[in-house]
């Protein structure tokens, strides 16, 4: 996904997948099956520069809409899903070859694949791939994990790796194209190629223990770490020098980041879930940053549930960034991306879920709905607004 995208942060949180499990009962049957749609919508606005850099708007809004569809049977699980975003930006028109736009939006299209299988009443194997496609964007995803819990069912360990390949050549999806041709510059520097490579490849490495402390507390961490290399830079990014000169931007075409985050559960009267999470990171590109986070699930009854949620971020900034007109011209790298400054982050938000569960014919059906507002607020003066709505149905 482009460099902007980074800017939708938020929306990971209204993943709500987490809260659409259905209770395991004592007469439900190794098979199920389970249906998720959702619709995401996020709103953003501010004034720091436009995707193509320089000084200008970074007002959006992108429309999510998912599907996801998982069957469980004996020792088997298997999930499908399909999804799209669709960004609407003044400035994303300007990111193509095409001279004359009558749109403004661009799409995202994705697709997911996974299989897990339970090789034993302790161990766990999943794979999983996927494809992501955009007007300047395709990108390949696939990994593997292992889980694994000790007799005691006290202690789960796990382990994932996941591999990207990103193509960032334009044409993909156009009109008299269909193929990738060429990386997209600003309008005024595609006198010259400015990269020899147009592929990015990650590496990602995970590692999970979760503990149960005791009947009310249970404890993880999760130690991460991701390698980078290829084009890192964004094509369509230009970058204003102190002299008055003007490039495209310029980073290192190799990234390591380091990650660590800590979570705490605890279930209080039986009435309330809280949920807190602490993160650390630090890349090669010199950003350092922390973030907490806490998640309340209040338990009106049996059927209604309210969930707020408050997450404070942190970072420094990245030893290549300046803003507009504050980079040198003998810099070997250099960007003037918002998203690589040093900011604060306060995002706080508010869930309603209903759930109904009855037994028919002797099998348990599960079906909820579920509600969910954010507000996002960078201390570099950029907010959004984001709501997300959930259907869930499962039958065993």
């Amino acid at each position: 996904m482009k460099n902007r995208n980074l800017k939708l942060g938020c929306l990971l949180l209204l993943n709500l997948s987490g809260y659409a499990q259905t209770k395991i009962d004592s007469i439900a049957k190794i098979s199920r099956t389970e249906i998720e749609m959702v619709y995401n919508q996020y709103i953003q606005n501010g004034n720091n520069s436009a995707i193509t850099g320089g000084i200008g708007p970074e007002k959006l809004t992108v429309y999510g809409p998912s599907f996801n569809i998982k069957k469980i049977s004996d020792k088997n699980v298997y999930s499908y899903t399909i999804g799209s975003d669709i960004i609407s930006s003044a400035s994303t028109d300007n990111i193509d070859y095409i001279k004359s736009s009558a749109s403004v939006l661009d799409a995202r299209v994705y697709t997911n694949f996974g299989y897990e299988r339970k090789f034993s009443k302790n161990l766990n194997l999943n794979f999983n791939g996927g494809l992501s496609i955009e007007s300047d964007y395709l990108s390949f995803t696939y990994g593997f994990g292992i889980s694994k819990t000790d007799k005691s069912k006290t202690h789960n360990y796990s382990f994932d790796v996941s591999i990207s390949n990103d193509d960032l050549r334009w044409g993909l999806v156009n009109p008299g194209y269909y193929a990738p041709t060429k990386l997209i510059y600003p309008s005024e520097l595609r006198y010259k190629e400015w990269y020899d490579v147009y592929n990015r490849n990650s590496y990602n490495f995970k590692l999970g223990l979760w503990k149960i402390l005791n009947k009310r507390n249970n404890f993880g961490v999760f130690p991460e770490l991701t390698y980078q290399e290829g084009l890192l830079a964004t094509p369509f990014h230009r970058v204003y020098f102190s002299d008055g000169s003007l490039r495209v931007e310029n980073l290192p075409n190799r990234r390591l980041k380091g990650a660590i985050a800590i979570r705490l559960n605890s279930f209080v009267a039986g009435n309330y879930i809280i949920k807190n999470t602490f993160n650390v990171y630090e890349d090669t590109f010199g950003i350092r940053a922390f973030s907490l986070e806490n998640e309340t699930i209040v338990k009106v009854n049996s059927k209604l549930a309210i969930i707020p949620n408050i997450r404070f971020y942190s970072q420094s900034s990245s030893k290549y960034f300046n803003e507009y007109l504050k980079n040198s011209i003998e810099q070997s790298y250099y960007t003037s991306d918002f998203d690589l400054s040093k900011f604060k982050t306060y995002n706080i938000g508010i869930g309603i879920k209903y759930k109904n569960e009855k037994i028919k014919d002797n099998r348990l059906i599960s079906k909820s709905f579920m509600v969910r507002y954010n507000f996002l607020k960078r201390s570099n003066n950029l907010n959004a607004h984001s709501i997300s709505i959930i259907f869930f149905s499962s039958k065993d």
